[in-house]
């Protein structure tokens, strides 16, 4: 199974390192609380800052199945939103996440996220954020962005082995009250 967490870290780090490349700087990126050393600026640090599965799981994708005996494991497929946080640290931080985050709408950055699976639908405005480290002030600045992707995860659905429809005493006669037997 591929850890999806390393997955989505690699496929950002790329996204992010390609920005970062391409306008000639070599800030590092790093992702923050990740237990290693705080990298001496200029540098990026990503942080995870929440998820959120939307709706449920669709079954709707199982195919060929048009009896018991083929019922078994099947893909399952789950919208995934993650909510992100960037950060700059050192010399020109607000110009590199402005450029970072105007990367969300290129269509080569588009494709690149996109063969990947993952789409960006929205990141909110490049915040300054000055940080006192002591005896200065140093240049930092974030923004916050979305990460959506289809989560594929194998189950095994079951099968509806019947429906029993009985009208229930208490509603009225046109409600019906329907009970399911399902087979494991």
């Amino acid at each position: 199974m591929i850890n999806e967490r390393q997955f989505l870290k690699d496929t950002l780090y790329d996204w992010v390192a390609a920005v970062v490349a391409e306008t000639g700087r070599k800030d590092e990126v790093i992702w923050r609380n990740d237990k290693g050393p705080r990298p001496k600026p200029p540098f990026i640090a990503i942080e995870f800052t929440g998820s959120q599965v939307l709706g449920s799981p669709d079954y709707t994708n199982v195919e060929g199945v048009e009896k018991e005996e083929d019922a078994g494991e099947q893909q399952i497929r789950q919208s995934v939103r993650r909510a992100l946080t960037m950060y700059a640290f050192g010399e020109g931080a607000i110009d590199l996440l402005e450029t970072i985050r105007a990367s969300i709408y290129r269509s080569q950055y588009i494709d690149m996220l996109h063969r990947a699976g993952l789409v960006i639908p929205f990141a909110l405005e490049v915040t300054e954020n000055p940080t006192n480290t002591g005896n200065e002030i140093e240049n930092s600045a974030f923004f916050e962005f979305v990460v959506t992707y289809i989560r594929v995860v194998i189950d095994v659905p079951g099968w509806i082995g019947g429906v029993i429809v009985s009208p229930d005493k208490d509603l009225p006669m046109d409600v019906i009250n329907i009970t399911t037997a399902t087979e494991e």
